[in-house]
């Protein structure tokens, strides 16, 4: 009887899973956007009609963004760049950022402090959130990449790009690193944490490997995670999404070496090299009129003028907890003198 139900809860998760699809816009490729004014866009996430917020690892800022989406296609019709907000914090090197509409609050996660900030309406109000312990053990440069939130489902994750210290070694050859993916709540009070084996790495350059790059949780509570490594043709880039029903919640666990964990699934469901183009920021846009959802990715110039966005749909089952509540239109940012 048990086993007939397990194997009866496994159809059903994996039909919800197979209702979760990730396709190409027809039509366009690839988005630029050029400017000059800022660098290093590694984190992206909207903010209600046309208005996103990006943040710049180069220097610390946020970037407001405007892009019409057409709302038939999902591409990208048109695309500007606002002026950075500088944002003054104990951390640096920002990488994910994620918005809540109801206290019109930004967070920011950053890799060099292994931080998540808290910004009000006025960015030069910064509170560091409290995080659990061993995400302080990080690597360098392979610390807090991803960051989500959504308004549905009332919950944030945060992920570190590749395998903290006590939990084992990087990814290489054919095991890839191992990474903590942390849930908290609306108060940002953590709730659980899972291990996710992330892609093991075609070769290592620089330090880096193969890792969790961002996160974006869905209405429905599901979470999609943007992998990317270095492979046969320069980087690639994978978008999964994450399945926690067998997985082992790792909060209690100091280290993750020497102990039996199983990490969550993952089913990919889009993956694109990208040669020189390096893709690191994942975010749902508007709704689209077919019932899909727009999902962009963004890549990070290292540096140069452009900034190159994916414009992708994502198709989701068809449930009234998708609905997402309609954006509230976003108070103006005050700019910081």
């Amino acid at each position: 009887m048990l086993a007939r139900l397990a194997f009866a809860l496994l159809l059903v998760h994996t039909a919800a899973a197979q209702q979760i699809a990730v396709e190409r816009v027809e039509g366009q490729e690839m988005f630029a956007l050029k400017s000059e004014a800022v660098t290093d866009l590694s984190g992206l996430v909207w903010m209600g009609d046309d208005d996103f917020m990006a943040v710049s690892d180069h220097p610390n800022a946020l970037v407001p963004l405007t892009l019409k989406i057409d709302r038939a296609t999902g591409r990208i019709a048109s695309g500007e760049m606002g002026a950075a907000i500088p944002v003054a914090a104990d951390a640096s090197d920002f990488e994910g950022v994620t918005y809540v509409r109801a206290t019109h609050t930004f967070y920011v996660s950053a890799e060099t402090g292994s931080a998540v900030l808290r910004l009000g309406p006025d960015p030069t109000r910064v509170v560091r959130q409290p995080l659990p312990a061993v995400f302080a053990q990080a690597r360098k440069n392979l610390s807090l990449e991803a960051l989500t939130w959504n308004d549905t489902a009332q919950q944030f994750w945060i992920a570190n790009e590749e395998t903290l210290t006590p939990d084992g070694p990087l990814g290489a050859g054919t095991v890839g690193s191992l990474v903590r993916l942390q849930r908290f709540d609306a108060a940002f009070r953590p709730t659980a944490q899972y291990a996710w084996r992330a892609e093991p790495p075609a070769f290592r350059f620089r330090g880096a490997g193969n890792g969790v790059v961002d996160l974006c949780l869905l209405p429905n509570g599901r979470l999609l995670v943007l992998e990317r490594g270095f492979g046969s043709a320069g980087l690639q880039m994978r978008i999964f999404l994450a399945d926690f029903q067998n997985a082992t919640d790792t909060t209690r666990l100091p280290a993750l070496v020497g102990v039996e964990v199983t990490p969550a699934q993952k089913t990919l469901l889009f993956e694109m090299p990208s040669g020189f183009i390096n893709f690191e920021g994942l975010a749902l846009g508007p709704p689209l009129a077919d019932g899909t959802r727009s999902l962009l990715v963004i890549a990070d110039s290292n540096g140069g003028s452009t900034h190159a966005i994916l414009p992708l749909r994502l198709r989701l089952p068809a449930s009234p907890v998708v609905a997402e509540r309609p954006p509230a239109k976003p108070r103006p940012v005050r700019r910081a003198k």
